[in-house]
């Protein structure tokens, strides 16, 4: 069974309409399954005079973990991917493809040879169901508290925070603290973090990143 690749179905429906009269709009979401992070790419053909969409299609990956150097750090392209996928499906729900060809695998091929998926904690309602039901789930090790690590900071003078926050982001670290952490993370923050504290409180925050 022969495959037509995304590229080709696309110079082939750009021979047949223009940009200019029908554009090509793409978005993804993210959402989990079964605790494993997904991210949902969606391709839709509009007509540009009218804005009605001809065709609309969904692609989905699994969302890995961060690839580094690749495009950047947090860059997994799995959303480009997710969205090629799509691209090919609607692009094939308007004709452009082998009539015998399956779309799900018409995407282009991963590069970044990672398959591990991003594993997310339950839901709250998830949480909520199964306390319910008796039988809650059980803590993951990997996942730690922040609390300790937030009462520790609210209790720093405003002036103080602001300053604080700064270095952190010029340290490359999260200024936003989630309730839960993956315990590398936690356990990297929470030994720079004294250090930083330190250099904002002696006046020395311009060289807090260092």
């Amino acid at each position: 069974m022969d495959i037509t690749p995304v590229s080709a179905k696309l110079a082939a429906f750009r021979s047949d309409f223009p940009p200019c009269d029908y554009a090509l709009m793409q978005s993804f979401t993210e959402d989990d399954v079964g605790g494993v992070a997904r991210v949902v790419g969606c391709t839709q053909v509009v007509e540009v005079e009218t804005g009605r969409v001809l065709a609309q299609a969904y692609g989905t990956r699994a969302l890995r973990a961060p690839v580094p150097g690749a495009q950047g750090a947090k860059d997994t392209r799995d959303p480009d991917r997710a969205m090629t996928q799509s691209l090919g499906r609607v692009l094939g729900l308007m004709g452009y493809s082998d009539p015998k060809s399956i779309e799900g695998d018409t995407d282009e091929p991963d590069q970044t040879g990672d398959t591990a998926a991003v594993p997310r904690p339950p839901s709250p309602a998830a949480v909520a169901k199964l306390h319910l039901a008796g039988t809650p789930p059980a803590p993951d090790p990997d996942v730690v508290s922040t609390d300790a690590m937030k009462e520790t900071l609210n209790a720093l003078a405003p002036g103080t925070r602001g300053k604080l926050k700064a270095a952190l982001a010029k340290a490359g670290h999260p200024t936003e603290i989630p309730d839960m952490m993956r315990r590398d993370k936690y356990e990297q923050l929470d030994a720079a973090l004294p250090g930083l504290i330190q250099k904002v409180l002696t006046g020395d925050d311009a060289h807090a990143a260092d």
